[in-house]
């Protein structure tokens, strides 16, 4: 194994270069074909050569299976801070970025709160079937212009 110190923008690295791969990508000192010996599919992933290494990116994770998965409903109610208000109602919402009215909390399973697209703790507003209060000091009302969004969460039985 042979180690050689590059200058790649401002940053050094090291690189151990080992054997180099063929085309055929065989085991000896590949990266990408840990097995002997290799899989077909070891050399069908999109494989990138650097410095003579083979380089198969990591897979991406896999969801469950689907029976494992619950089904749910989700919603949002947007509205658009004056600067001002901190009682908002179905009368204040953008219908072209809402799905529906502000709901009866006790009708969801989750509510979430996005001001300028950072969510909120639940500690700092309360809903209402109809409105949406912002339990903060006058300092702390969003500015004119920012969106606020409630997002509603509703988790189906099986």
């Amino acid at each position: 194994m042979k180690t050689t110190s590059v200058n790649k923008g401002g940053i050094f690295m090291i690189i151990k270069k080992r054997q180099s791969c063929s085309s055929h990508y065989r085991y000896d000192g590949c990266k990408c074909c840990r097995k002997k010996p290799p899989t077909p599919n070891c050399c069908t992933c999109n494989i990138e050569i650097n410095n003579n290494f083979c380089y198969c990116p990591p897979v991406p994770p896999t969801p469950p299976p689907p029976s494992n998965v619950l089904k749910a409903e989700t919603s949002q109610y947007t509205a658009i801070s004056d600067g001002v208000k901190t009682v908002y109602t179905n009368q204040d919402k953008v219908p072209e970025y809402s799905t529906s009215d502000i709901l009866n909390p006790n009708d969801v399973s989750y509510i979430n709160l996005f001001i300028n697209g950072i969510l909120q703790p639940a500690t700092i507003y309360n809903v209402q079937p109809g409105s949406l209060q912002l339990l903060v000091d006058q300092s702390d009302i969003p500015r004119n212009g920012v969106p606020i969004i409630l997002q509603f969460i509703k988790i189906l039985s099986n």
